[in-house]
């Protein structure tokens, strides 16, 4: 008998067909092997995919791409279908796009340097502690807007946060970006308004000047517990009076020597609370007494 298949080769076993038990077909065993296979592929099958001419449709369990770019899969030999090659070319394109995307701002990013233009360039009346000293601009309440101003030009001033008070003391380094000429011209118009600002201080607003040193001389001279960075601030608007020679029981030198003593790197952080109560009861304690004859001059 011949295969009922191919009808050519003899007929050597008997299968079902499409699984029906009450249908078989006597088939060669070459035909009996093809049908066993058709049958896994089916089974095997999870998706069908739709959008394809009448008649034809095709499943899909994994295909992917090696990394030499040949297409791989469990189930697929051959190249996939156009349509899942063209998605698989878009992400590969979307995801090349945003990795050239992420090189291009890290390229910008690394591209614009910051420098520092040292303080030491400045008259000693402006600087402190290796930074500009801006007290003047702050007690107008002008300093935020020329922050924000300078901010504008590539021009950044920072200040240093000590023992929870942000910006103490209003010292600031300078930092800019692009010309070094540009951020020298712009620190000398910074200093001559601090300059100016500590004139109107003096002549135009006393009280506004007076009400900031005896805050400053009320807490130097009754504290209980004083932190390095709260006395470098405390200090600031002293160091403005002692210049104009507007304080007697102290002198301009000292205030500036305790200024530059005071270390504003939070390394008392590291201290326990107990031990660190103890640091500023003993600060404390020495301004009491440093500043208990201190007093302001009568003009203000």
């Amino acid at each position: 008998m011949k295969c009922e298949l191919c009808h050519k080769a003899e007929a050597t076993e008997a299968i079902l067909r499409d699984g029906n038990e009450d249908d078989e077909l006597y088939v060669c065993a070459a035909c009996a092997k093809a049908e066993k296979a058709k049958h896994q592929r089916q089974s095997q099958r999870t998706r069908k995919v739709t959008g394809l001419p009448p008649g034809v449709s095709m499943s899909i369990t994994e295909i992917s791409r090696s990394p030499d770019g040949e297409t791989t899969s469990e189930d697929v030999t051959d190249d996939p279908p156009p349509i899942i090659g063209a998605i698989m070319d878009a992400f590969k394109d979307m995801v090349g796009g945003m990795e050239k995307t992420v090189e291009e701002h890290q390229r910008r990013k690394k591209k614009v340097e910051t420098f520092e233009l040292p303080a030491s360039r400045a008259s000693a009346a402006f600087r402190i502690k290796n930074g500009f000293h801006l007290e003047g601009l702050h007690l107008l309440g002008e300093l935020d807007a020329t922050k924000r101003a300078m901010h504008a030009l590539g021009l950044d001033l920072v200040g240093t946060c000590a023992d929870g008070v942000n910006e103490t003391g209003h010292v600031y380094r300078l930092t800019y970006r692009g010309s070094s000429e540009r951020a020298k011209r712009v620190a000398e118009d910074l200093l001559r308004e601090e300059k100016n600002a500590r004139i109107r201080l003096k002549e135009e607003l006393p009280r506004v000047f007076g009400d900031s040193l005896c805050r400053a001389l009320a807490i130097l001279k009754n504290c209980r517990l004083l932190s390095a960075g709260e006395l470098f601030d405390l200090l600031s608007p002293m160091r403005l009076a002692a210049k104009e020679k507007m304080l007697d029981g102290i002198t301009l030198a000292e205030i500036e020597r305790m200024m530059n003593d005071q270390d504003l790197s939070n390394s008392e952080d590291r201290l326990s609370q107990d031990e660190r109560d103890r640091v500023d009861a003993e600060r404390a304690d020495e301004m009491n007494k440093r500043f208990e004859e201190v007093m302001l001059d009568d003009v203000l």
